[in-house]
């Protein structure tokens, strides 16, 4: 996958400066949202000039001076991103001074640049200043909106619809600033992965090699002398320890070498989950002379990386004790896939020759097993198990947290849309002079106010279950249809003044729901609330025979209404997270290829000869051991021959590790 576009924190391109332009100047993208403003703002003002009320003006030099005061402050939104907040203030200052001169009570061309302008605020500058900019742009318009509203109801109306759209515009473009600064956080990872992949295959070279010619010269090398040695000195005992020695250091080269073989990252090979990582590991030691047997229970599914790794981690460092403390022991490997959890279960027997097992280690090998498992929520427990041998048991959580702490931008979005749900019916409902249900007592007005809150306060775990959010929503609509809404029209006609909470939880679905789990029904499903709200609404105005009709126009207006929400729901996954998990992703294949390559070339160079022949001098000097006929000088012969023939394809495999001599090394 390739990148492209140099990153800043501002979101501009660090290049913009080089292309002719002076510094602090706006560019041709600066001038696209403008221009692309200006026929909503006049189409909308001219579609209101048609109807009864008199809400924008309908004589030529007022309709001149809506149309100059739309251009002038679409010509400075241009500089929105250099200069943000004199941009909002002028806008604000200018557009409600415009709007009260020329007596237009309503004039949406002023909401739509200013929401340009603070949004852009938000965007390109620190939570500071961008609360401060809402909160003086708010006290501004609602100024201005009183010299404008119809009484004190509209007025009231208007502050609130207003605080919440300033207030919702505002996190949003705070979580774009925060989302670019992550992209370009992203970005110079890459380039820094970029220049350490040249290097990062020399050093891993260097490392195995390194490790290689340790375990040659130290442990291969000392068994051959030793075993030669003792084997010309007719000597029993002696013979025996040496023997000993052989084994116990066999041992040792054994497990150091599993490591090595089983050292590449499973994060490279989690999408393959357990069922295809543990097979192969265990493969990998019953080559080595351990029995292991592999147990699956429950239906395997996917699981986080995270979980995959630590699992992988945990088995594999239980049979790596296995094969050292209890050499020739069966081993016994369980995956249990629990509701919420999987389990981990390794347990060995006693080992096969009593007397010969060296002393257990520090511990940090099982503290490094429960650290991993605690990381993510889970527990682990290891020790001795009944009948003799040992167990380490770990539990770890499928649903793993996802991260947020405390309450942040995220929070204020999720506040805004259920305060939009409930406000907005309810003041519609109650509050004059033209509330559409007059005469309700309070208590009953605050029954229908907490029916409101119940149907939009599921919006705030929106991210974390989306589709439950969805349903809840959906069928608290039809049911208010089918009951509150057949009584009186007005009752359904609230639910579609509150759509917001159904166009969140369509948005929601299409952005946040699990991998795997398809997005495509949720404006479908959405749309069967609205069919019944309209079916019920012309049922009771126009009587039974517009059930049909009702239910078609309302699917269908559902469906109008909701499929743009998916739509921005899935691009916003495909342009942010995606692109984020991509960069990830590619920026560990660049870190990584060439050390995997080294990984991967070693491990084939010690699977061919040098873990066989190792396992098999082991076997010799255990059964020699475990033999009191045995002819041990014979035995220590043979394992000395065996260790050579090890030692020298491990030398062999060093020299291949080795760069050519024309290699040269590579420039920074």
């Amino acid at each position: 996958m390739t990148f492209r576009g140099n990153l800043t924190l501002d979101g501009r391109t660090a290049a913009s400066g080089l292309r002719g332009r002076p510094p602090g100047w706006p560019g041709p993208a600066d001038v696209g949202v403008p221009l692309l403003l200006v026929p909503p703002q006049l189409g909308i003002a001219a579609l209101m000039s048609l109807g009864d009320d008199f809400l924008v003006p309908r004589d030529r030099t007022g309709w001149i001076a809506l149309v100059a005061l739309v251009l002038f402050m679409d010509a400075a939104l241009v500089w929105r991103r250099v200069r943000p907040l004199p941009v909002l203030m002028m806008i604000v200052v200018v557009g409600d001074a415009g709007t009260v001169m020329i007596h237009a009570m309503e004039v949406p061309a002023t909401d739509f640049a200013l929401w340009v302008a603070l949004f852009s605020l938000a965007a390109h500058s620190d939570r500071r200043k961008a609360l401060l900019g809402c909160a003086a742009a708010y006290v501004i318009h609602e100024v201005a909106a009183a010299f404008r509203a119809d009484g004190v109801g509209d007025w009231a109306l208007d502050t609130v619809v207003d605080a919440l759209m300033l207030l919702a515009l505002t996190a949003l473009g705070q979580l774009r600033r925060q989302r670019r600064a992550r992209r370009a956080g992203l970005a110079e990872q890459l380039a820094a992965a970029e220049r350490e992949h040249a290097a990062a295959g020399a050093a891993e070279r260097e490392r195995l090699a390194r490790d290689l010619h340790d375990v040659a010269g130290h442990h291969l090398s000392a068994v051959i002398v030793h075993s030669g040695a003792a084997a010309a000195v007719p000597d029993a005992a002696l013979a025996a320890h040496a023997l000993e020695t052989a084994a116990g250091t066999g041992r040792d080269v054994l497990a150091a070498l599993a490591r090595l073989v089983d050292e590449v990252e499973p994060e490279e090979q989690a999408a393959e989950g357990l069922p295809g990582l543990l097979p192969p590991l265990c493969e990998g030691i019953r080559r080595l002379g351990t029995p292991v047997a592999l147990d699956v229970e429950g239906r395997a599914r996917r699981l986080p990386p995270q979980v995959v790794t630590a699992a992988y981690r945990i088995v594999q460092e239980s049979l790596t004790n296995a094969m050292r403390y209890a050499s020739g022991a069966a081993v016994d490997v369980a995956v249990r896939y629990l509701p919420g959890a999987v389990e981990i279960e390794v347990g060995n027997g006693l080992p096969a020759v009593e007397g010969y097992v060296p002393p257990l280690g520090t511990g940090r090998g099982v503290a490094g097993m429960r650290s991993r498992a605690e990381a993510l929520g889970g527990t682990l427990d290891a020790g001795p198990r009944a009948g003799g041998g040992w167990r380490v048991r770990a539990v770890l959580p499928t649903t793993l947290a996802d991260g947020r702490r405390g309450h942040g931008w995220p929070e204020v979005v999720d506040g805004v849309l259920i305060a939009q749900s409930v406000l907005l019916p309810a003041f519609v409902a109650f509050v004059p002079p033209e509330q559409v249900l007059p005469g309700w007592s309070a208590w009953s007005g605050m029954l229908l106010v907490a029916a409101f809150v119940l149907r939009a306060l599921p919006l705030w775990w929106r991210r974390h279950a989306p589709y439950a959010v969805l349903a809840w929503t959906t069928g608290f609509d039809v049911l208010w249809s089918a009951t509150a809404g057949t009584s009186r029209a007005a009752m359904t006609g609230l639910l579609l003044i509150g759509a917001t909470t159904l166009v969140s939880a369509v948005y929601a679905v299409a952005a946040y729901a699990r991998r795997g789990v398809p997005a495509w029904p949720a404006p479908f499903v959405a749309a069967l609330a609205w069919a019944a709200t309209l079916a019920a609404m012309l049922v009771r105005l126009s009587g039974g025979s517009m059930l049909v009709p009702g239910l078609l126009i309302g699917y269908g207006a559902g469906l109008v209404c909701f499929l743009p929400a998916w739509i921005v729901g899935k691009a916003v996954v495909t342009r942010g997270h995606r692109w984020e998990n991509a960069a990830l992703e590619t920026m560990a294949a660049r870190t990584g290829a060439a050390v995997t390559a080294e990984r991967h070339r070693v491990t084939q160079g010690l699977r061919g000869t040098v873990l066989e022949r190792t396992a098999r001098f082991v076997r010799v000097a255990e059964d020699a051991l475990a033999d009191p006929d045995a002819d041990h000088p014979a035995a220590l012969r043979e394992v000395a021959e065996h260790a050579r023939a090890a030692l020298t394809d491990m030398r062999a495999l060093l020299d291949a590790l080795r760069p050519a001599p024309d290699t040269e090394p590579a420039s920074t």
